[in-house]
């Protein structure tokens, strides 16, 4: 780390502080989401990634359209945070998303990613023919399809003939678990180190030197707080949905709970079983099934 940040004149606990998040960052590594955010903001570095992953060292990208935790709406306005988003000269979107933790549908998050990346880049009017592809590069930390391998190509294939079909999507799962001889493995196994410096893959061994010893430090503290302060209100916003979502499970338990004893006390005044189902909006049906418990 450079010594960018300077303790004097801090307070004490300020200072420890200062340390607590230069700690931090030495031990981050690629696969770490905070640290790679940082790092997908250099396009030469993004660039040669997709060249090892993708096979293709002609793989040309536009700078300008680099963006690290893009955020896109579907047309149901619901969002979605992709972890680096970027364009290739030969008119492809390049989506790369990293994984750590086997808590989700993966498969179907990137199915969802493509599509609404697919939405925000299509106007009215447009062709069919002129729907950009979409490549997502899905980083993980396990081998998600348990087959040993470092990388997985998915596509749609025609069942009754085996034949591919271009759909213009590219799924293409990659993992740090299993190391073989690859150059993906390679790369992938650097992913998983505090610090590294490869000659293979130059650009990436540069933007990991800058974060870690170089100018880019004091931004990535800046980054370890405003990460931490992301999380926190991500955490506090999941904690409160799932407080409604009990509430509201609670109130309507409370309320059949309450048309349950309706249904009792009519039944014990002799009324008819229709008559109780019109009154409490219940069908008969589920009247006789309460009746009969």
């Amino acid at each position: 780390m450079s010594n960018k940040i300077q303790n004097k004149g801090k307070s004490k606990k300020n200072r420890k502080t200062d340390e607590e998040v230069i700690q931090i960052i030495r031990n981050l590594r690629l696969i770490d989401d905070v640290l790679f955010e940082k790092f997908m903001e250099d396009a030469a570095a993004c660039e040669e990634l997709l060249q090892v992953i993708l096979e293709n060292s002609r793989l040309k990208v536009k700078p300008e359209t680099l963006v690290a935790q893009k955020s896109l709406r579907n047309l149901a306005k619901r969002s979605v945070r992709l972890d680096a988003y970027i364009e290739g000269v030969e008119d492809k979107v390049y989506n790369i998303e990293i994984q750590r933790s086997d808590n989700c549908n993966h498969v179907k998050r990137v199915r969802y990613n493509a599509s609404t990346i697919t939405i925000n880049k299509s106007e009215p009017g447009d062709e069919f023919e002129d729907v950009q592809d979409v490549i997502v590069i899905y980083i993980s930390e396990f081998d998600m399809f348990g087959a040993g391998k470092t990388v997985y190509h998915v596509e749609n294939v025609i069942r009754e003939t085996g034949n591919s079909v271009n759909d213009g999507l590219m799924s293409v799962y990659v993992n740090t678990e299993v190391a073989d001889d690859s150059l993906i493995s390679d790369l992938m196994q650097c992913f998983l180190k505090t610090d590294f410096e490869d000659d293979k893959f130059p650009n990436i061994s540069r933007r990991m030197k800058e974060l870690k010893h170089g100018e880019e430090d004091e931004k990535m503290c800046k980054s370890v707080e405003e990460y931490a302060e992301r999380k926190a209100k991500e955490a506090a916003k999941e904690a409160a949905q799932k407080a409604a979502q009990k509430a509201t499970e609670e109130a309507v338990k409370k309320a059949m709970a309450e048309k349950k004893k309706t249904v009792e006390k009519l039944n014990d005044m002799g009324m008819d079983i229709s008559l109780i189902a019109s009154a409490v909006d219940m069908d008969e049906e589920t009247i006789k099934q309460w009746l009969e418990k």
